[in-house]
């Protein structure tokens, strides 16, 4: 058998594409020679594995295939990391209501900005990931991307404004639900510094409320943290449902 090497270089396209942008792969700490080095043995797998394509003659139509490739790879990377966002966005409006939003500091992993509970939840999510085993299905996953979008065919028919309102509505709302029971907590203690406030006009609520409200927010964390790896789990096995739906709005 002919080695192709139009079509090992598209199918390096898209993986490398995606490699570089999805969730936990593509961390700062992860050292690029091995980034490449998945790659590649990725690409050369599913190469075995995929039938031979017709081969391209014109440098300027592999050129244009190999963009499209690109383009499909970050959009599945996007789309896999939209769904880990749903941490990030969990742990930013616990940080909100608990008060560390003014202590945010640059996460160099993360490559953001997260307070306290931005990068607790976002740790929780990777353990869940790897606990899960979602790594595996998440490479299983971009290996059917080969049937579902064969090399060099794409259709954006499937992919109107609808399907994506309805994927970013999703994620807010997985979101909410998981910071929900720390955001109840902190509005309970508002409530009652309040009653405080207006029964002891003596106390100082505006000191004691900040301390007050982060202490009680660590004493809920320890209690649940269970339940918050179970419920980030559960989230996070929705990603290759998630990315198998977008590949099947893009299917020719």
């Amino acid at each position: 058998m002919e080695f192709q090497i139009s079509k090992y270089i598209l199918i390096l396209m898209r993986i490398t594409a995606f490699i570089v942008v999805s969730p936990v792969i593509s961390m700062k700490g992860i050292p690029n020679a091995l980034k490449i080095g998945l790659s590649g043995a990725l690409a050369l797998i599913i190469y075995m594995g995929i039938p031979e394509m017709q081969g391209v003659d014109s440098f300027i139509i592999l050129g244009f295939i190999s963009f499209k490739e690109v383009f499909l790879g970050l959009a599945m990377g996007y789309v896999t990391s939209l769904v880990f966002t749903t941490m990030d966005i969990a742990g930013q409006l616990v940080d909100f209501q608990a008060g560390f939003s003014m202590s945010q500091t640059y996460d160099p992993v993360m490559g953001i900005k997260a307070g306290n509970y931005g990068s607790f939840y976002y740790w929780i999510g990777v353990c869940a990931f790897f606990i899960l085993d979602l790594h595996h299905k998440l490479i299983e996953t971009l290996i059917k991307s080969f049937e579902y979008v064969p090399l060099g065919e794409s259709s954006f028919s499937g992919l109107t404004v609808e399907a994506v309102l309805t994927m970013f509505t999703k994620i807010f709302e997985l979101a909410i639900n998981l910071a929900v029971p720390m955001i109840v907590v902190a509005l309970v203690v508002d409530v009652i510094l309040g009653v405080i406030s207006r029964t002891i006009p003596q106390i100082n609520v505006l000191m004691l409320g900040m301390p007050l409200k982060q202490m009680v927010s660590y004493l809920v964390m320890l209690v649940s943290v269970s339940w918050i790896l179970g419920e980030s789990g559960s989230i996070l096995s929705l990603l290759p449902q998630f990315l198998d739906g977008f590949l099947q709005l893009l299917s020719p």
